[in-house]
């Protein structure tokens, strides 16, 4: 009797044992799982921050001959128009540059720039 007796709480203790090891191995793999998952997510907002900063808005002022005012335009104007370089601004300090018919933004953080044109007298 003392034999069965001995062999049940064996085998309790046992599986105590057993169940003991795979809490701890759940417990550590869902703390893995969840380092892995927070890293992921950080890294996934770092990137999201870096395209942010890098945001660029570039905004086409042109000379209005019927209301004698810059207005906001859509679209860069193609004929008729001079670019403005001594109007032409960005807010945070990076560089517009016009060259061959194009606006180039020479960003140095996120920014708003305007290309100011006007009407060619000459032309």
């Amino acid at each position: 009797m003392k034999k069965n007796g001995f062999i049940s709480t064996s085998l309790i203790y046992t599986f105590f044992i057993i169940f003991l090891t795979l809490l701890v191995f759940v417990i550590s793999s869902y703390s893995k799982t969840r380092f892995l998952l927070n890293e992921y997510k950080d890294k996934i907002k770092e990137e999201f921050s870096d395209i942010n900063t890098l945001d660029i808005n570039l905004y086409f002022k042109v000379w209005n001959e019927e209301t004698k005012e810059y207005e906001l335009e859509y679209n860069m104007p193609k004929e008729g128009y001079i670019y403005k370089s001594d109007l032409s601004y960005c807010e945070n300090g990076s560089t517009v540059k016009y060259e061959n018919e194009l606006v180039y933004v020479i960003p140095k953080q996120k920014d708003r720039c305007y290309a100011y044109f006007a009407k060619d007298i000459e032309g």
